[in-house]
């Protein structure tokens, strides 16, 4: 019943198109223009062209990926007109990766950093005590860390205890905290030596040094 009442209906649609086209040149423009496109208007000659397929609606625009806005870890301050970092870079000592060997500096008292970034911060005498850090099942990769080299560099606030607990063992190091720029990758990555080619300054079985 429900595609005999169909049937009907287009068959009456149909009727009502036909009898509509056999008015006039105008009402079987209406029509036809309102079911097909590129219906000629009346009066104007109808030219065959290639039949080309096209939507209708324009496509929608296509998103673009909004640009990572990479910070610089390193600005070089101006002082005096001059690119101060530019001018002292090249005169440092450099490790075996080529990159400035900040420990070697501070010996040669080439270079005499601050206490920390705080207006507030002391000055220190190094603290001289080294700490072996030994990664589970892993005694190969052992780390000594130097109290001593770290703290000619800044002090003791600028790590205890916001970073590390005061107590050996409190802290489980790992080195994805260090990639994600937490834990020891605070300073190295950043303002210390390159992670990817410092593994072996801090990693001594692996031929490094300090």
């Amino acid at each position: 019943m429900k595609s005999a009442g169909f049937w009907t209906i287009a068959l009456l649609l149909l009727a009502s198109i036909a009898g509509s086209i056999g008015c006039s040149e105008e009402s079987r423009y209406n029509v036809l223009s309102f079911f097909f496109v590129g219906v000629p208007k009346p009066g104007q000659k109808y030219e065959w062209q290639p039949v080309k397929r096209q939507a209708l609606r324009p496509p929608p625009p296509v998103p673009t990926a909004t640009p990572t806005i990479v910070a610089e870890v390193f600005v070089p301050r101006q002082e005096h007109g001059r690119d101060w970092l530019a001018q002292l870079l090249p005169k440092l000592p450099k490790d075996k990766s080529g990159k400035p060997d900040w420990v070697q500096a501070l010996n040669k008292k080439l270079i005499s950093p601050k206490p920390g970034t705080s207006p507030k911060a002391k000055d220190q005498a190094p603290f001289n005590l080294n700490v072996d850090l030994v990664p589970k099942g892993m005694p190969a990769m052992k780390v000594v860390f130097s109290h001593k080299y770290h703290t000619q560099w800044l002090g003791c606030p600028n790590c205890h205890p916001a970073l590390f607990k005061m107590k050996k063992g409190a802290d489980d190091i790992k080195m994805a905290q260090l990639y994600a720029g937490k834990s020891c990758g605070v300073c190295h990555g950043k303002v210390a030596f390159a992670v990817p080619t410092g593994c072996a300054r801090c990693h001594k079985s692996m031929g490094g040094g300090k």
